[in-house]
């Protein structure tokens, strides 16, 4: 992997990283303090990426490493752009939870923690992975991430029944079952990411 471009998507995790922890302590002490630093730090992700980019671009050249170089690292700044639409996607929804004085049940806190949790964990290893281009992290990720999605759709299974049942409100489902797509988005796009590193590494010591 190139240095340069291995330092500057270094730097896009970071922010992404801080960013979904904001939010998940906006989530855990409901907190409004939380989520407004989660827009400076959009502020620092966006500037990051756009860095990161404009530098792909640039490296993109004919006269430099040109355009097959740069497709898998384009391919990567646009899963960090997606993980940062998810992580927008949440602060909405906890946005509206504060706003019309939604909550959830001890058993629904408790599932959205567990995959935020995850997704925390697995967005904190790519810098580790960016660094090391180790096969066995990125296996690591992969078998993580089929596992919490298997608890995650168990998840949005037994909201459902819950929902049929009328234990769960319809006011809260749909910020239920829209935090639980986001968190899912981020862990998809960081498995995404850990291809391309393996990938791109395979291919440079080939």
């Amino acid at each position: 992997m190139d240095k340069e471009v291995g330092e500057r998507m270094i730097r896009v995790c970071q922010s992404l990283i801080k960013m979904l922890e904001l939010s998940f302590q906006g989530f855990r002490k409901h907190s409004e303090e939380a989520l407004k630093e989660v827009e400076k730090v959009k502020g620092e992700i966006r500037k990051n990426s756009s860095e990161l980019a404009h530098f792909l671009i640039l490296k993109s050249s004919p006269y430099e490493k040109g355009k097959e170089w740069a497709k898998p690292y384009l391919s990567m700044a646009s899963s960090f752009d997606r993980m940062t639409f998810n992580i927008e996607g949440i602060v909405d929804r906890l946005k509206s939870m504060d706003q019309e004085h939604i909550l959830f049940s001890d058993r629904a806190v408790k599932e959205i923690n567990d995959v935020f949790q995850e997704a925390m964990d697995l967005l904190e290893s790519l810098p580790d992975l960016i660094l090391t281009q180790d096969k066995l992290l990125a296996q690591h990720i992969g078998e993580q991430v089929r596992s919490v999605f298997k608890i995650a759709n168990g998840y949005s299974e037994g909201h459902e029944e819950r929902l049929i049942q009328g234990v769960c409100t319809p006011k809260s489902s749909p910020i239920y079952l829209g935090i639980l797509e986001s968190l899912k988005g981020i862990i998809v796009h960081t498995l995404e990411v850990s291809g391309k590193i393996v990938s791109v590494s395979s291919k440079s010591k080939s």
